[in-house]
């Protein structure tokens, strides 16, 4: 008997990429037809994950001879986030992943990881410098999907090099670095069935408690919503509930990791700790039950899509599907705006504007503080201009020095590899306040001009044989460079500043780049020596950033 789900994503996939999908390596009807099939449902993973048009999509397929096992490559740069996907069009829509396509699948991730992209496809050629860029970028994740229209769950014997793989490089980190993700017919079947259009999300028996009114220009209503709610939200309809928002859920990331803490360890204070929600309505009515008080309000909701709050949304998501039961006690503020009055441009403006406010981070903070006022005018009798203060950009190199170099230099000159390993785990905790450490650690009244306009011209040299190395060797000796940057300068600063005159004048550029390059080779070397002999197995953007370790390969 044939498959009706098959059926019936057989004809949704012809009717969404027909004619967008590169099919000039097949060489007859019957293989044209299974690239097809292949191609568009790893294609339609991305859309699933991200929301991207269907042309864009078509894009993102890597599929062919030497494509290292990944059938699809997309880099969110609003999520953070590098989609790599395999793909496998089971015909009769039975069985599921084997042991054999998982270990290809890891195989080629591995290969990613390691900037291995010899013998690849054009198409993954031409990727490779977007996909090397996210790896190495500190904010981003890995996602791994494997897609295919199978009715089976994945069984642990094909898992188990999946599992090794995320084990390998996530290690105890509670933020990962690589997540693996499953899609099966049901899973693309829903997806086509429901669509991915936010005017189709209808929200009902919403129930909004303390609640207010703005009448104009557009009607708004705002108040608390229970945070069970919002997470019986995001379980039915997941990411499509950020249609119009700049970026999806973004996962288990060091700040979304602060959320999920707090709303399991005082969800009866979330309401307090969190910015709230923001959802843009295509029509909002007021239902007439619990209508003779601003106490409780029952609505319903047409035409949804979150245009604040999808790290918050996401993280009530996933502790809702862990423990659903914790949520009743929590809240958060939400605001509900109806546009259905609002014409195209209006609609546009507003939900630009909504998702581009001004983010403050804790380096902003450091324009009020003192220190760097003073250093700023110190370095000024050199010749040197300081830009210390939140969008100053540079623009003249030779004459000018920031505050994102000065934190790093001063950072990873510091002896303590605490500090070291911070830089590299997180450097935004190292400004998070300006009248704690390790701020002033970094910053205070002994910190000298002079060295730190030298330190931060070591930062730059090193920068620079790095990406002059980089290039010329592959494998964990690669990693060593891109993972092992801060402590390379680390151990490079700790030497050069010793130099008689370091801290009471100001180095050349040309000084600079004859210390650092006479020695950066032989540390370079011996960073990766002692890695291989300590840490054989672990994958180096752990070493890092863990101070134990770092510590290890200095003894």
């Amino acid at each position: 008997m044939p498959n009706l789900k098959m059926i019936r994503v057989k004809t949704k996939l012809d009717e969404i990429f027909d004619s967008k999908i590169d099919l000039s390596d097949a060489s007859d009807d019957v293989e044209r037809k299974n690239k097809y099939y292949t191609r568009a449902i790893a294609a339609l993973a991305i859309i699933m994950r991200c929301g991207i048009d269907y042309d864009s999509a078509a894009q993102t397929i890597t599929d062919g001879y030497h494509d290292m096992g990944i059938d699809a490559v997309y880099n969110d740069t609003s999520q953070k986030k590098l989609f790599l996907v395999q793909s496998k069009w089971r015909k009769d829509g039975n069985g599921g992943i084997s042991q054999e396509e998982a270990n290809a699948f890891v195989s080629g991730i591995k290969r990613f990881i390691n900037f291995d992209f010899s013998g690849c496809n054009a198409k993954l050629a031409a990727k490779q410098q977007e996909i090397t860029a996210a790896i190495r970028d500190m904010d981003y994740q890995i996602e791994m999907i494997f897609c295919h229209t199978g009715n089976q769950n994945i069984a642990p014997y094909a898992l188990r090099p999946i599992n090794e793989l995320l084990g390998q490089v996530n290690e105890d980190d509670t933020t990962k670095l690589l997540i693996f993700t499953e899609s099966k017919l049901q899973d693309i079947y829903d997806y086509l069935a429901n669509g991915q259009n936010c005017e189709n999300i209808v929200l009902d028996d919403v129930i909004l408690n303390n609640w207010g009114i703005v009448e104009a220009p557009y009607r708004a209503y705002y108040g608390t919503i229970c945070v069970a709610a919002v997470g019986e939200w995001y379980k039915q309809y997941g990411n499509r509930l950020f249609a119009k928002n700049i970026r999806y859920y973004k996962g288990s990331t060091e700040v979304n990791q602060g959320i999920k803490e707090v709303l399991k360890s005082e969800p009866d204070k979330f309401f307090y700790y969190n910015n709230g929600i923001k959802m843009l309505c295509k029509k909002i009515t007021k239902k007439a039950a619990y209508s003779t008080d601003r106490n409780t309000g029952l609505f319903v909701l047409e035409g949804v899509s979150l245009v604040n709050g999808a790290q918050t949304t996401g993280t009530i998501g996933s502790v809702y599907a862990e423990m659903p039961e914790l949520l009743n006690s929590a809240c958060v503020y939400i605001q509900m705006i109806d546009l259905g009055d609002a014409n195209e441009e209006q609609v546009a403006q507003i939900t630009k504007l909504s998702n581009t406010q001004n983010r403050i981070e804790g380096k902003d903070f450091a324009s009020l503080d003192p220190n760097q006022e003073r250093l700023r005018m110190e370095l000024s009798f050199g010749g040197i201009q300081y830009l210390y203060k939140s969008g100053s950009k540079i623009d003249s190199p030779e004459q000018q020095i920031s505050l994102d170099e000065a934190i790093i230099a001063q950072a990873c000159a510091i002896p303590d590899l605490t500090i070291t390993a911070l830089t590299k785990r997180n450097v935004g905790a190292l400004t998070e306040s300006i009248e704690r450490t390790p701020y002033k650690l970094l910053f205070n009244g002994e910190t000298n001009s002079f060295s730190l306009y030298n330190n931060i011209q070591v930062l730059r040299a090193v920068e620079h044989c790095i990406a002059q190395n980089e290039p010329t060797v592959t494998g964990r000796k690669r990693l060593v460079l891109v993972h092992g940057n801060r402590y390379l300068l680390h151990i490079i600063l700790g030497k050069i500043k010793e130099i008689e005159g370091y801290s009471t004048q100001y180095f050349n550029k040309d000084q600079i780049e004859t210390l650092v390059e006479t020695m950066f080779t032989e540390i370079w070397e011996n960073i990766y020596e002692s890695m291989e002999k300590t840490f054989p197995e672990s994958y180096p953007a752990h070493i890092f950033k863990n101070v134990g370790r770092l510590k290890e390969l200095e003894s």
